[in-house]
């Protein structure tokens, strides 16, 4: 570590021939994009980005000893994903609790390991004269009081809207580890509209924030277009045939990518879907007849494992199940997380609150 920031210091010393004055701007050549020099201790971004990517930051100056280096005007979507990922990975040091049972092959899903998703969360709806909840409709815990969900599963025609989130149980009646949380807020895509299938994603603020711990933790948002796998992870406590009963289980299945192409051809001309999939904010998936997506699962995660730190244990969403036909049939069409970072960002980690 020491020669590390030595070498910097070193290179500063060469490359940099007037010292900067702190608040000048400057421009980010990596991105062209405005900024303002700081103390490198002042620019969180910048030290993260010497720390885990080694990467060289951009010199302003020095002050005396301290180096001064460019700094973004405002944060880089997917900045506040990636530094959380990280924090949240070191929660995950109990590596007997990890769990990780990926099936390469809810339709004919395999239960899932009681802590290999412990971001996975369900949302109880009120029942009529009584105390209990519908458990209907997924999602992902991605910070410690917010889900993500579908905009979609915000809002029951029938029922109104979800109460509590349920946390730490792949089995629904289980109590050990068992997380219920009120809800504090909804909040859909301000772009979405019930008539459409577009812009299917939206956000739940809990009461509380969670209790960290094997069986409840927040997952990774994966923030680039490009998913470096074929196949991801669909879970949830859906149905598994077409109008039969949810399963009381977590179940897991693993299904393939859809080009995009073939998934836009299975939705020409559908009312709600005017312009088509749309690669930039869709991504589609695939199973067969016995293994695939069902009913009830939707708002829940499509995920990949996360392969960018030393932690076997963490998930990065990819995408947010929103819609498809029959079971098993043709592709079901999910969400693609990499589209709403910014949307995402700004409300579960506002800029200001950094």
């Amino acid at each position: 570590m020491y020669k590390f920031q030595i070498s910097i210091i070193v290179i500063f010393v060469k490359n940099v021939y007037s010292q900067g004055i702190i608040g000048n701007p400057c421009t980010l050549e990596s991105s062209n994009s405005p900024g303002v020099c700081k103390l490198l201790t002042q620019c969180k971004e910048i030290r993260d980005q010497v720390v885990f990517s080694q990467k060289l930051p951009q010199p302003c100056g020095f002050e005396g000893t301290h180096a001064i280096v460019c700094c973004p005007k405002t944060r880089r979507p997917g900045y506040m994903s990636e530094s959380k990922c990280r924090e949240y990975t070191s929660h995950t040091k109990e590596k007997q609790l990890c769990g990780h049972n990926i099936v390469k092959r809810i339709v004919g899903g395999k239960r899932a390991g009681r802590t290999e998703f412990p971001h996975m969360a369900i949302l109880g709806f009120p029942m009529e004269d009584s105390d209990n909840y519908m458990w209907l409709r997924g999602g992902s815990l991605i910070s410690e009081q917010y889900i993500l969900t579908a905009a979609f599963g915000l809002l029951h025609i029938y029922i109104g809207r979800p109460q509590v989130v349920l946390l730490g149980v792949t089995y629904l009646n289980d109590t050990d580890h068992r997380q219920e949380i009120k809800i504090e807020k909804y909040i859909s895509h301000p772009e979405y509209n019930n008539t459409s299938y577009y812009h299917d994603i939206g956000l739940i603020k809990l009461e509380k924030p969670i209790e960290m711990s094997s069986y409840v933790r927040p997952a990774c948002l994966n923030t680039y277009f490009n998913i470096p796998v074929a196949k991801v992870v669909i879970t949830g406590w859906g149905q598994t045939e077409w109008g039969g009963d949810s399963s009381e289980d977590l179940l897991k299945v693993t299904l393939d990518i859809t080009e995009y192409e073939v998934c836009n051809k299975s939705y020409q001309s559908i009312r709600m879907l005017k312009r088509g999939i749309i690669n930039s904010m869709h991504i589609c998936t695939q199973g067969n007849e016995l293994e695939d997506t069902c009913q009830g699962v939707t708002g829940g995660p499509v995920q990949i494992y996360h392969n960018n730190d030393k932690s076997s244990c963490m998930y990065d969403i990819v995408g947010v199940i929103s819609f498809g036909k029959a079971c098993g049939g043709a592709p079901s069409v999910n969400i693609r997380v990499s589209h709403y970072i910014k949307w995402i960002e700004d409300i579960v980690w506002p800029e200001n609150n950094q």
